[in-house]
C-alpha cells in the first residue's frame, strides 16, 4: 500500500517538475455567505505548498499526495479552516499530515484541538513547525502534535530528536537551479516537512 501524505497548506501545483506523480486534493474556504465550503481547486497561487510537496516527492517518489488548500488568495487562513483541512486529509487515509503553518490561539483553539485529537485517534501523525518568536502558535502547541524546530546548522539529510515529540531539522527546501536558488523559500515550514518525512521513513506512528 502506497504511503499517503497530506499537505495542509497553500495548495499544490501537481505539474511542477519536483511534484509530478499521484496528487489529489481539495480547497477548504469561506464562501460568500460566510460558511465553510469545499471544492476541488487546490491550485497553489503562492508556491509554498508546492515546495513542501517537492520535498515529499524527493523522499518518497511513489507517495500519494493529498493537498488541502486552506489559504485564500491573500494568504490568509483561520483555525476552523485548518481544522477542517486536517480532518479532510485524515478522512482520505493520509497516515502523515504536514501542517507547515501557524495560526493564533484564541477563539478557534478548541475546534483545532478537537480536530487534531480526532486525527491522532485515527492514527495520523501530525507535524507542525515551532516559531521561535511565537511559542503558543497552533497547531504546534497542541497535545500530540510533533513539533519541528528549524536548525540551519544541520546538514540536509539530518534530523535530531530533542524530546518525545520534538525534533530539529534544516530549514531548507529542495534545491533548485543556481539561478533560482536565491529566490527560493525557506524557514520552519521546511524543517516541519523534513521531520515529517523522517518520521515516515522511521515508521513512527501517532504515538510518537
Amino acid at each position: 500500500m502506497a504511503l499517503r501524505i497530506g499537505i495542509v497548506d497553500t495548495g499544490v501545483n501537481p505539474w511542477h517538475s519536483h511534484v509530478r506523480g499521484a496528487v489529489g486534493g481539495c480547497r477548504i474556504f469561506v464562501d460568500a455567505q460566510g460558511f465553510i465550503a469545499e471544492d476541488d481547486d487546490f491550485r497553489d497561487p503562492v508556491g509554498h505548498g508546492t515546495a513542501i510537496a517537492g520535498l515529499v516527492r524527493e523522499a518518497f517518489a511513489d507517495a500519494e499526495i493529498f493537498a488541502v488548500r486552506v489559504f485564500d488568495d491573500e494568504d490568509r487562513t483561520y483555525p476552523s479552516l485548518v481544522a477542517r483541512g486536517l480532518l479532510r486529509a485524515a478522512a482520505e487515509g493520509c497516515s502523515h499530515i504536514n501542517l507547515s503553518l501557524a495560526v493564533p490561539a484564541g477563539a478557534g483553539t478548541r475546534v483545532l484541538a478537537e480536530a487534531c485529537a480526532a486525527a491522532l485517534d485515527a492514527g495520523c501523525v501530525l507535524v507542525a513547525p515551532q516559531h521561535p518568536h511565537w511559542p503558543d502558535a497552533l497547531p504546534a502547541a497542541l497535545l500530540g502534535v510533533h513539533v519541528a524546530r528549524a536548525d540551519d546548522s544541520l546538514p540536509a539529510g539530518r534530523v535530531r530528536r530533542e524530546g518525545p515529540l520534538r525534533l530539529a531539522a534544516p530549514d531548507r527546501p529542495r534545491e533548485l537551479a543556481a539561478a533560482l536558488q536565491r529566490n527560493n523559500l525557506r524557514g520552519p515550514s521546511f524543517a516541519c516537512a523534513r521531520v515529517l518525512l523522517h518520521l515516515a521513513r522511521e515508521g513512527v506512528g501517532a504515538e510518537g
